[in-house]
């Protein structure tokens, strides 16, 4: 223990340039994009309300299977007043893509549309499937 304690005294400065670091990354990472959900807390906002589920992945893996109720979408029909984009301000949207990193972009978009509630599932299709989730063919 002092041997630690003597390494932050002897590089104390670099110390403090990675804490705020990390705490810059952290603080942009939770700014990007739309409350990140795991499977079950997902499964939980679909049984409970009527969210407007959108999968954001090409026409081909929607067909091979997706989450029961999802619609396929793509990024550039997410604006208000689209034909598909149905939700409002205020409506719980789900977005999901392969994984997780195309929806979360796609949510920071929507948070600056004015968009309030938005959630993107943690890890995308890939972490849906390998929790073992059902999937509905399309």
């Amino acid at each position: 223990m002092n041997k630690f304690f003597l390494f932050i005294s002897d590089n104390f400065l670099a110390v403090i340039v990675l804490l705020s670091l990390i705490s810059i990354l952290i603080i942009y990472e939770r700014r990007k994009g739309g409350t990140k959900v795991d499977t079950s807390e997902m499964t939980r906002l679909i049984n409970k309300g009527n969210p407007f589920v959108y999968d954001l992945r090409s026409a081909a893996e929607y067909g091979v299977g997706s989450v029961a109720g999802a619609q396929n979408i793509q990024v550039s029909n997410l604006v208000k007043g689209d034909a598909l984009f149905k939700a409002t301000e205020e409506d719980c949207i789900i977005l999901i893509c392969k994984t997780g990193t195309n929806s979360s972009k796609a949510a920071g978009d929507l948070k600056k549309a004015g968009y309030t509630n938005i959630n993107v599932l943690s890890g995308g299709m890939m972490n849906w499937t390998q929790s073992g989730m059902p999937l509905v063919k399309n």
